[in-house]
């Protein structure tokens, strides 16, 4: 019995091997290599010293495997293929097949392209199910145990890759009937009046809309404060508050409920927006087809938001 020390043997001579035991010729296998007829030769002296088995000798014109040889060469042809598919990128994930959870850490802003994307995954991977995470803490940390993070495309996060997407504009949401804006909204009506403003979570930094009000030497009281960007808009078709929100969001809710949407009467930013994930999974084909497809989703909206806001 003569043992093998995998970690002692050179793996390209298991293809070498297969290619001999297939030709039955040095000068074929070679060919079928794309190496050299004397580096095959030589891969076929440390085969035999490795295996302790001369693995082909001579017969006639032709070569011919020993037992041994002719016992290998089916299990390594399978053990070869296995190989090659496992470290393919090509058919290492199949959607339709496919049971995999993909978890997406996304903020409410962006909570409006996640029906499309659903029933998008639904009919490409039946079998693939989706866990939405609201963001915590940094990015990094939010993505532990998640795919991937929507997030503002202004993080720089070690061991992370970013893939920008787009901007999100600021549009001010109000009942059409609103008594301060029966004309131009200006600043002094829109401060005028209370907001409705989102903390998610106590002692959050000042929003995008308080930075841009201090800037411009402003104050605006906040008469109510609520946990989601999806609940305000219904608050809003109630009251006379004043809601300042990602006109990507609002815009479909401000349609069905017969909401205005206002430029702001101030310069707020937009916001640039990325998708980020661990490096670690930037190879991965299932990771590929996620990312892409929440990729395209977030473009869409976007998109086509940015086109009616133009319009408008």
């Amino acid at each position: 019995m003569h043992d093998v020390n995998l970690s002692q043997l050179d793996l390209n001579l298991l293809l070498a091997l297969d290619a001999l035991l297939t030709e039955r010729n040095v000068t074929r296998a070679a060919a079928r290599l794309g190496r050299t007829q004397p580096a095959t030769s030589h891969a076929l002296a440390r085969l035999r010293e490795a295996l302790g088995d001369p693995i082909l000798v001579r017969e006639g014109r032709g070569m011919t495997p020993t037992p041994r040889a002719l016992a290998m060469q089916e299990p390594l042809a399978r053990a070869l293929a296995e190989l090659g598919r496992i470290l393919s990128d090509e058919g290492a994930f199949d959607a339709a097949r496919s049971e995999r959870r993909f978890g997406l850490v996304c903020p409410d802003l962006l909570a409006a392209f996640l029906p499309e994307l659903l029933g998008d995954m639904t009919r490409a991977a039946p079998r693939v199910s989706l866990e939405v995470r609201a963001p915590f803490g940094d990015t990094a940390a939010a993505l532990e145990g998640a795919d991937l993070a929507l997030a503002p495309a202004t993080l720089d996060v070690a061991g992370l890759v970013r893939r920008g997407l787009g901007r999100v504009s600021w549009a001010v949401l109000a009942r059409r009937d609103h008594p301060g804006v029966r004309a131009r909204l200006t600043a002094k009506r829109w401060c005028a009046y209370p907001h409705v403003q989102i903390r998610a979570r106590p002692g959050e930094t000042p929003s995008f809309v308080d930075v841009a009000l201090q800037q411009a030497g402003l104050e605006r009281r906040i008469g109510l404060h609520v946990p989601s960007f999806l609940v305000a808009p219904e608050v809003v078709s109630r009251t006379d508050l004043f809601f300042t929100a990602p006109a990507e969001l609002v815009r479909p809710l401000a349609e069905r409920l017969g909401l205005a949407m206002h430029r702001p009467p101030i310069a707020i930013p937009d916001i640039p927006v990325a998708a980020y994930w661990p490096e670690r999974l930037h190879a991965d084909a299932g990771h590929r087809w996620f990312r892409d497809r929440v990729a395209a989703h977030v473009l869409e909206v976007l998109t086509a938001a940015g086109t009616a806001a133009r319009r408008g």
